[in-house]
């Protein structure tokens, strides 16, 4: 999947794009999509990647093409369509590839496998988040249902890969059928989304960083990961841990 649209010359359209929030995409002279990623200007990092040349990347040089899109929400967009890219075409974008964070995975024993019910295995497992969030777009409904509804989801994602913030998001669904299906998707493709203590609405972090926490009864300690955040909708800032992550002695 990609930007539907106009398909314009880079050349000669690049310093006319709005002055807005957006996600793009950038084609080589072959129209191939090469680069799918989004601003939170368009005009200014379209006029960066012109005045520079792409120094930033010099791979973006091949760009002969773009499509734009304006649009607020343009964070959950772009890995909206990444996700559907790669699960049409088995990778993604050229340029996007270098730009994903080594893949997390686990050994067979601290793998999820999915069951119909207590007795009955699917035969399917992950052993990564990605390789999860393919299992919960095949898997039976009533997999989702059982696993759901005893906490696994949750339980696993915490224990396993620490991500305490997307545990506390899966543990507060409680859709049926496709539904939620489709929730566990959502929270899954954005990991770091957050919902305003205000008023519902779900908001992006405007920055990240990382915090070493007090050390536990027993002397552990916890690194953190904190998010900055602003609702768009009521103004309200407001912090969330990420992620909690063991700190090796």
């Amino acid at each position: 999947m990609s930007i539907s649209g106009k398909l314009y010359v880079w050349e000669e359209c690049a310093k006319y794009a709005p002055d807005e929030p957006g996600i793009y995409a950038f084609y080589n002279e072959d129209r191939v999509l090469i680069y799918l990623g989004g601003s939170a200007n368009l005009r200014k990092t379209f006029t960066h990647y012109f005045e520079t040349n792409f120094s930033d990347d010099s791979h973006k040089r091949e760009t002969k093409y773009y499509k734009r899109l304006p649009i607020q929400n343009w964070k959950e967009r772009a890995k909206e369509l990444l996700y559907e890219y790669k699960q049409k075409h088995g990778s993604l974008p050229k340029l996007n590839i270098h730009l994903e964070p080594p893949e997390k995975k686990v050994v067979h024993e601290m793998g999820f496998y999915f069951y119909d019910n207590v007795d009955k295995s699917l035969s399917e497992a992950a052993f990564s988040l990605k390789g999860f969030q393919e299992k919960i777009g095949k898997v039976p409904v009533s997999s989702l249902e059982f696993h759901q509804k005893r906490g696994d989801f949750a339980r696993w994602i915490r224990d396993v890969f620490e991500e305490t913030h997307l545990a506390d998001r899966i543990d507060k669904i409680h859709k049926t059928g496709e539904d939620l299906r489709r929730e566990l998707l959502n929270s899954l493709r954005n990991p770091e989304i957050a919902e305003c203590p205000e008023c519902r609405v779900m908001v992006n972090p405007l920055k990240k960083w990382k915090m070493t926490g007090n050390p536990s009864k027993t002397g552990e300690k916890l690194q953190l990961t904190i998010g900055l955040y602003k609702c768009n909708n009521c103004k309200k800032t407001f912090r969330k841990v990420v992620k909690k992550e063991k700190i090796k002695p």
